[in-house]
């Protein structure tokens, strides 16, 4: 057995029934579940084949599978180690004939299913509620995932579609005989629930149950887990509740909360020596998360006692912020490879890249797209380039036909054949093409109107500010609506990159730096420093969410404000705070050596700037465990509340104006003052719950924005 400390040696070498090993970050989980298949083999004589190991992604499980095999010193390892969903494809390829379907069933991919629901959200019966595709798909999945039958459920007349969608969706997939991603495990959890001689058959065949990253399952895997273990009670369950950040995707908390109740004379261990990170990260760390209620409770300790006390900066504003983390990682004279920026959503990247940029710091985003490379950005920029220079035939044929007016490929190679013939650019062969009759009547009109509105935002782009034409640009395109409307998984996140470079506009204009020509000039310079060697050293810019699992020298955690971090969206349930709070611990142990937190007085969200105030998590931490950089000092000057909307106004039938969702009618509200939550419908047809006091929300007045 290669070397571990006591606890670990403790949990490794525990006897039969059922364990909950509490890992903390940085603990060496890992190794404790390696070693506990390699002990359970050479020690207990327990053959390989009576073995399950289940996990959450195919890297994790292979890297389990070859350390286990060498540890044991064979090539061919016959334990039966993969994540869940590959157990699930394991056991219905043997036994889904016992709920009377075919056993060679094909597994629908994302792409597939999309398609199907595209058709079917197609011929949604006349006066349903629109829905898009994606949206229907990610209701159907957490309802599986939940083990829930909403077909069943008639009382909310707001989830008639959906219940529509689901019924056809699953009527379809069967008569394909297709299951999708989620039906490998809700099938596998009903036969081991339905069939007890399938349940017995593999209570046989699998004598040790050991999971991975308990904290993230189900309810299905919960209940995979309880079935296949209940007869013998060997369950090996290694998690940490205060890792626990997944709940949108259908994980609960509470399978781990709940571990001891579920199986009855748990033993229970806690791996608290952390080998990544120094022991005054810690402190911030377990300083922050020791707040929360709903956990079992560990304190991480680390045997390398020295290093940095962890930092914190207040920004003016949050361009400021992003000039400082540039500037530090340069005057500390950080390697770049080791660097890691935090935050909470997407959106915030967009500063950060700029100071990255001027600083000539190479960076790659993780689990995202640089900014400037996004599709909705570039579209954006390319309407812009042709105001400026009506010769960019390449900016031109990327929008000619975005959002979709009509201009199809047919159209657009007849067109290039006259851009070749005439050797003219392709604006030109547009305003020539109106009496054109070989093109359709349709396509005709279609030019025309798009020639009409590039002339006259051209006019406009030589006296207006760059926001204001950007402004009217979505408006009279119609993008911000081609973007709400789309299928895509990100729209959301799409709409908020759209907002975030209306934020870049308006501070280009508050500079009084030119014209529109000069802005583009501007995006130009940086873009050209883009080019860097991929073997070079790079900054990492990533969520949260993404960092997990994940470590870095040092670590930068931005954006530590109400309403970022904690998100907004949870602001009004303890439950949904207290993963806020996991997840900033989360992103506060990928630090190894350096910690640095930061935060702005004053942000520009949805195009508009507003007071900040700094996260409650900040203040969760004890003054001597911080060391505050920089001119200011949060006790020298009050943060501004942020402005809210006067909550006596909001009632069911008030038109509001949303910064991201535009326009929208509240339809039902609950609770009152600081925790009134509204229910609103959007003129997109969506409809989105929200807390009043954080929502970036305006009163309208009649119809007025």
């Amino acid at each position: 057995m290669v070397r571990l400390n006591d606890a670990q040696m403790l949990a490794v070498t525990a006897g039969d029934g059922p364990a909950l090993v509490l890992a903390g970050a940085g603990s060496g989980k890992t190794r404790v579940i390696v070693e506990r298949l390699a002990w359970l083999v050479s020690e207990r004589g327990i053959d390989p084949r009576n073995l399950l190991a289940l996990t959450f992604t195919n890297k994790a499980a292979g890297e389990m599978r070859s350390r286990t095999a060498q540890r044991l010193g064979v090539e061919e390892l016959r334990a039966w180690i993969g994540t869940f969903h590959s157990f699930g494809l394991y056991i219905l390829r043997r036994e889904i004939a016992a709920l009377g379907r075919d056993k060679t069933f094909t597994v629908a991919d994302d792409a597939d299913q999309l398609s199907l629901m595209k058709a079917l959200v197609k011929d949604l019966p006349k006066g349903m509620a629109p829905v898009s595709p994606r949206e229907a798909l990610s209701w159907i999945s957490r309802n599986k995932q939940d083990l829930s039958s909403p077909e069943l459920e008639e009382e909310d007349p707001n989830q008639e579609t959906l219940r529509w969608l689901w019924r056809k969706y699953h009527a379809r997939l069967e008569k394909a005989s297709a299951l999708d991603f989620d039906d490998l495990l809700v099938l596998t959890a009903r036969l081991l629930e339905e069939h007890p001689d399938i349940r017995e058959k593999y209570q046989r065949r699998f004598r040790h149950v050991l999971i991975d990253e308990y904290q993230d399952t189900n309810r299905a895997q919960y209940l995979i887990a309880l079935r296949l273990s209940e007869a013998h009670g060997n369950i090996f369950a290694v998690g940490d509740e205060d890792q626990g950040i997944y709940s949108w995707r259908g994980a609960s908390i509470r399978n781990i909360l709940d571990f001891e109740k579920d199986f009855p004379n748990t033993r229970v261990f806690r791996l608290e020596q952390n080998y990544r990170s120094t022991s005054p990260i810690l402190s911030v760390a377990n300083a922050v998360v020791s707040n929360n209620v709903n956990r079992l409770g560990k304190t991480l300790w680390t045997a390398a006692k020295e290093g940095e006390q962890a930092r914190f900066y207040l920004a003016e504003d949050g361009d400021a912020e992003a000039r400082f983390v540039a500037e530090d990682i340069v005057s500390r004279g950080l390697s770049p490879r080791q660097v890691a920026i935090l935050f909470r959503t997407n959106g915030q990247s967009r500063p950060l890249e700029e100071a990255l940029r001027v600083k000539g710091l190479a960076y790659c985003m993780v689990g995202g797209t640089q900014f400037y490379g996004r599709k909705e950005i570039k579209d954006v920029l390319a309407y812009l380039r042709v105001l400026v220079n009506p010769k960019d035939d390449l900016s031109l044929r990327r929008i000619l036909n975005v959002p979709a007016r009509g201009i199809g490929a047919t159209t657009l190679e007849q067109l290039d054949a006259y851009v070749r013939d005439r050797a003219t650019p392709l604006l030109d062969v547009l305003r020539e093409v109106e009496t054109d009759q070989s093109l359709s009547g349709r396509a005709r009109t279609a030019i025309g109107e798009f020639v009409h509105l590039m002339d006259d935002l051209s006019l406009k782009a030589k006296t207006t500010a760059v926001r204001p034409l950007v402004e009217e640009l979505l408006h009279r395109t119609g993008y911000r609506d081609f973007v709400a409307q789309t299928d895509e998984k990100d729209f959301r996140t799409r709409l908020e990159m759209l907002d975030e470079f209306l934020s870049s506009c308006q501070q280009f204009d508050e500079r009084g730096s030119g014209a529109l020509l000069e802005f583009l000039q501007d995006l130009a310079l940086f873009s050209d420093t883009d080019d860097w060697d991929d073997s070079a050293p790079r900054v990492t810019l990533m969520t949260c969410h993404a960092a997990k699992g994940l470590e870095f020298d040092e670590v930068y955690l931005v954006g530590l404000e109400e309403g970022l971090l904690p998100h907004a969206s949870a602001q009004d349930s303890e439950a949904e705070v207290e993963e806020e709070r996991r997840l900033c611990y989360v992103a506060m142990t990928r630090a190894r050596k350096g910690l640095t937190l930061s935060a702005a007085r004053e942000r520009l969200l949805y195009g508009e700037r507003s007071g900040r105030r700094v996260s409650r998590f900040v203040g969760e931490i004890p003054q001597e465990l911080l060391r505050v950089i920089g001119e200011t000092r949060t006790a020298d000057r009050p943060l501004p509340e942020a402005a809210a909307p006067d909550t006596a106004r909001i009632k069911m039938g008030t038109q509001v104006w949303h910064a991201q969702f535009g326009k929208g009618t509240v339809m039902y509200t609950s609770g009152s003052g600081n925790r009134l939550r509204a229910r609103i419908r959007f003129q997109t047809g969506r409809s989105r719950d929200f807390m009043v006091s954080a929502a970036p929300l305006k009163i309208l007045d009649g119809d007025k924005r």
